[in-house]
């Protein structure tokens, strides 16, 4: 896998998450206060490391397998749902403050913004 597909994926989804969490922000902020009983504080490098964790794993697990955007789009909001869905649902069963709201919304977003980010990776292995 090509660094620059690994870079195009991994700004795609960064770009998609700082729009959507602008605007989630509030409830996020929240949810999190509730959760944990104080204010939401980002630690920056475990929150890197994601946006170095999920481009990889979609770099192998997705467009190291397929040929068409259709393919990518399928099998990355499949890799999207299970992360996502591993973290979601494991805060809805271990944490008695975890709305079903934020379960739900988070694993469609996770399934949406790997499945965009895969798209765009084979689109740039594809024209580079």
């Amino acid at each position: 896998m090509k660094l620059y597909v690994i870079l195009a994926v991994g700004l795609t989804i960064l770009a998609l998450d700082a729009v959507w969490l602008t605007f989630r922000a509030g409830y996020h902020s929240a949810l999190f206060k509730s959760v944990q009983g104080s204010p939401l504080i980002i630690r920056g490098f475990p929150a890197a490391l994601v946006y170095v964790l999920i481009p990889v794993a979609i770099g192998y697990l997705v467009l190291d397998h397929v040929k068409t955007i259709q393919e990518a789009g399928i099998r990355g909001a499949a890799l999207g749902a299970a992360m996502y869905g591993l973290y979601d649902l494991t805060n809805y069963a271990t944490l008695t403050k975890w709305t079903l709201e934020m379960t739900i919304t988070d694993i469609l977003w996770g399934t949406f913004v790997c499945s965009a980010g895969s798209m765009a990776g084979l689109l740039v292995s594809k024209r580079v």
